[in-house]
């Protein structure tokens, strides 16, 4: 049994409670099993502060101005090239090297095969991540997700690891300095294993959840946005889209907006450690609670009567986020929350300061690519789960003019 909890307040209660420990991933283990994000209490505290070590000074705005530059380029070329393309599968695949840059697995960009081997193993680690909502036998799942670690560990982490550890020496020993080091999490949890010392198998899942779960949610983010985009700009007058890509804080509220109709995980669920009290509601200690996160977000007690519909522009509540829970709240709030929805910029700031994000910024290159749906060919959902993903979503790109 146990209860559900639908309303804003209520979930970010819950969310913030210490007697609630995360239970949404137990059916998950073959992927999760010891991740940062299945851990509660001190253990998840102690290994939170190491890995948040990753997002040092200027952490995101190079990520914004120089690695998102460099991983989308020779990746969305070919597709303008080519008039157009599957933006769930571009989605994947952009996001999937940003976030392998970020958890630490080594691959070259440009090397189609290799890209397309580990998209394969990202969306079986993802499938395995996110089962308690497949649709397929779960037997059959765990099965694939087994064989996708064991080629994962052999041709990616392996090798990833021992480049990381001859580079941790060399600064140890003085032959190389700390700009040498890759700024990620894998080295960082090379580096502190005096503080946070995990098995082989725990380590290789760490990265492995890192990996799919930015990968995963950002490119779906990123679809879904494109979708609540295409529908608002067809409402509107020409021009619509010009006007738009010059108000670039105008387009992260789209994107904010979008990321709160559409959360990641539509629930987050809790197991009470103990007796408890939460939302108003008493909770056995082994029972429970269901965070209705995609109610939560449509709240019309904080954004509105109208809070089912995609307004980018809609006035907020002081303290609400735009794109209300989807990151979480409170010690399990997502690590990447800057990196993806980026900062809400104050009102008198330059647009050469923004943190935009990285699904921002795919947007707009998507926009200024000319990314249109296609009418004869329409999108679909994703039937292997029970989440609103889609499952393929074609779009035009105009291609680039040559002189």
């Amino acid at each position: 049994m146990g209860i559900e909890i639908s309303s804003y307040a209520g979930a970010m209660e819950a969310l913030r409670h210490p007697e609630l420990k995360q239970a949404l991933y137990d059916a998950g283990m073959s992927v999760m099993s010891g991740a940062l994000i299945t851990l509660h209490g001190e253990d998840h505290r102690q290994r939170r502060v190491v890995e948040f070590g990753v997002f040092g000074r200027g952490f995101f705005r190079r990520y914004e101005r120089d690695v998102f530059a460099r991983t989308l380029a020779p990746l969305l070329e070919p597709c303008r090239a080519a008039g157009g393309t599957d933006l769930v599968e571009l989605g994947y695949r952009v996001i999937m090297n940003l976030t392998a840059d970020f958890a630490g697995i080594d691959r070259p960009i440009r090397d189609e095969e290799a890209t397309d081997r580990l998209l394969g193993l990202v969306k079986t680690f993802s499938e395995g991540a996110t089962l308690v909502h497949s649709t397929r036998a779960h037997a059959e799942v765990n099965g694939e997700v087994g064989a996708a670690m064991k080629r994962f560990d052999e041709v990616f982490f392996q090798p990833s690891k021992a480049r990381r550890h001859a580079l941790v020496d060399d600064v140890a020993a003085g032959r190389a300095g700390e700009e040498d080091l890759p700024r990620d999490v894998l080295t960082t949890l090379l580096r502190n294993t005096h503080r946070v010392a995990l098995p082989e198998p725990v380590l290789r899942r760490e990265i492995a959840f890192f990996l799919q779960a930015g990968a995963h949610s950002t490119a779906n983010a990123t679809t879904h946005s494109m979708h609540e985009i295409f529908t608002w700009l067809a409402r509107r007058p020409s021009g619509a889209r010009e006007r738009l890509l010059d108000r670039p804080a105008l387009l992260q509220r789209c994107v904010h907006e979008s990321l709160r109709l559409h959360p990641a995980s539509p629930v987050a669920w809790r197991k009470a450690t103990a007796d408890l009290q939460v939302d108003g509601k008493k909770v056995a200690a082994g029972e429970r609670v269901t965070i209705n996160l995609r109610a939560a977000n449509r709240d019309p007690g904080v954004f509105g009567e109208d809070a089912e519909r995609f307004d980018p522009e809609r006035e907020l509540p002081q303290n609400v986020w735009p794109f209300g829970l989807t990151f979480g709240y409170g010690t399990h709030a997502c690590l990447g929350r800057d990196l993806d929805g980026g900062v809400t910029p104050k009102a008198d700031a330059k647009p050469s300061s923004y943190q935009l994000g990285v699904v921002t910024l795919f947007v707009q290159a998507l926009l200024r690519a000319g990314a249109a749906p296609i009418p004869d060919d329409p999108p679909s959902a994703d039937a292997n789960t029970l989440r609103s993903n889609w499952g393929r979503y074609p779009i035009s790109l105009t291609p680039e003019e040559t002189s």
